[in-house]
């Protein structure tokens, strides 16, 4: 028994040494490359050679040969249906060429518990496994892997990867959709000595030309962008002509089109927009899907939002003032547990008639809110105070006076007001108009404004 369990470890043991032999005779031969760089690597190998003639014929050979880089090189029998429209055009074959070409060196075990985002020397961003490496909706799988060189790592692959526009060059080649008009619309001039331009949709909204960001764009046909642009004008009015599309109703329009998150698939039923509103996705409404190299671009014959987070209600803190009428020294801000945000504002003992609060509210929509307070007598003053809401001017006062109440932490209704033009909303928290102290305190939590949908 016992000769026998020698005779097994002995086996064991046998086939653990010719084991490690191989794999240091792989490690030496992959050793043996680092006399070579990359250039030399892909041209000693002849299962490569379509590569290193379109590498030659790119004019990429002389940065490749030199820096710190990773080639995922398609074979000779990869590259055979390559399509002339690549190999004819100069432009084209530099992209496609560079789009099998990482910065920095990547191994495959650096992949093995997660996916790696690698950005490729043509300005695309490609993920790698263990196994394989996809540009957006293709993948090529390793045929060999982790060969050393002089200057970085070689993998062979068995399929080519075609670089895709990025959802900025696909916006704009859409030239007969809508979206794209008004995408091409917000382009201003920035200096009129050198008739420089932007896109304030770029600045503004997503700059969707960025490569290391990932998207996902709705573009609407003739019918969903005329239903959405009809029923969003009113909530943007102006006082431009009727023809004049301004760049707040431009923007209203287009901030809920993107998404920061490329769903190539399996897109849910809602999508948060970069301005926060959920968009509804019904597969059944896409005309057309466009895969893009940092997203996805989908056309739609319909487009669902959720109204509540297009037309927001605004909540305005009280400690959050734009101007006060008078003296700061009676103005405080307060800690209080049970406040919005924990803090309220006070302003007491000022002596001063009419004293008031003025709060800017920049982006209020062309509609009508129902105004309301908290505002809480915690025996700040031995009796109820008297206090008003001003709309845009102090002697403007819709709602007359309201007393204030002691202890009282629910909201209360103070009207209405209809907002003609969409803008700059100025609301002010007056006082009584008179010197006593005991009656021209003022106190507020918060205002909220919330829209109504009729």
């Amino acid at each position: 028994m016992i000769r026998k369990y020698k005779f097994c470890m002995l086996i064991m043991l046998s086939l653990g040494l010719f084991s490690c032999s191989d794999q240091w005779a792989e490690h030496n031969d992959a050793q043996g490359n680092l006399n070579n760089n990359l250039v030399q690597l892909i041209r000693s190998d002849a299962d490569l050679s379509t590569f290193a003639g379109l590498l030659e014929q790119s004019g990429l050979e002389k940065q490749l040969a030199s820096g710190s880089y990773t080639v995922w090189a398609p074979t000779n029998d990869a590259l055979q249906n390559l399509p002339q429209s690549i190999t004819g055009d100069e432009k084209a074959l530099r992209l496609f060429v560079g789009n099998h070409i990482g910065y920095q060196e990547r191994l495959s075990y650096q992949a093995e518990e997660e996916p790696l985002r690698v950005k490729m020397i043509n300005g695309k961003v490609s993920v790698m496994t263990e196994t394989s490496i996809t540009s957006v909706d293709e993948t090529a799988n390793f045929s060999a892997a982790d060969q050393l060189t002089k200057n970085g790592i070689l993998y062979k692959v068995d399929n080519y990867m075609t670089p895709k526009k990025n959802i900025w060059e696909i916006v704009q080649e859409q030239s007969g959709n809508p979206v794209s008009e008004l995408i091409q619309s917000m382009f201003v001039v920035t200096d009129s000595a050198t008739m420089e331009t932007i896109n304030y949709f770029q600045q503004d909204v997503a700059d969707l030309s960025n490569e290391d960001s990932t998207y996902t764009f709705f573009m609407l046909n003739e019918d969903a962008y005329s239903t959405f642009k009809m029923e969003m004008e009113p909530y943007f009015k102006d006082t431009m002509p009727d023809d004049f599309m301004s760049r707040a109703l431009k923007l209203g329009l287009a901030k809920d089109l993107v998404a920061t998150t490329s769903y190539y698939e399996n897109v849910p039923d809602t999508v948060l927009s970069v301005d926060s509103v959920k968009v509804a996705f019904h597969p059944e409404n896409v005309v057309e899907k466009i895969n893009g190299s940092n997203g996805v671009v989908y056309v739609l014959n319909q487009f669902d939002f959720k109204w509540s987070d297009k037309i927001p209600e605004i909540k305005i803190e009280g400690e959050y003032y734009d101007a006060i009428s008078g003296s700061s020294d009676p103005v405080n801000v307060r800690v209080k547990s049970w406040a919005s945000n924990e803090r309220d504002l006070l302003v007491i003992n000022h002596s001063t008639p009419s004293y008031h609060i003025t709060y800017n509210v920049p982006q209020a929509h062309s509609t009508k809110y129902k105004i309301y307070w908290l505002a809480n007598n915690d025996n700040y003053w031995p009796r109820n105070n008297w206090q008003s809401i001003a709309i845009d001017s102090v002697s403007n006062l819709p709602y007359g006076n309201k007393m204030v109440e002691f202890n009282n932490l629910e909201e209360v209704f103070i009207g209405e007001h209809e907002v003609q033009n969409y803008g700059q909303l100025k609301l002010i928290l007056k006082a009584e108009a008179t010197s006593n102290n005991d009656w021209n305190t003022l106190v507020l939590d918060y205002l909220r404004l919330v829209p109504v949908f009729e």
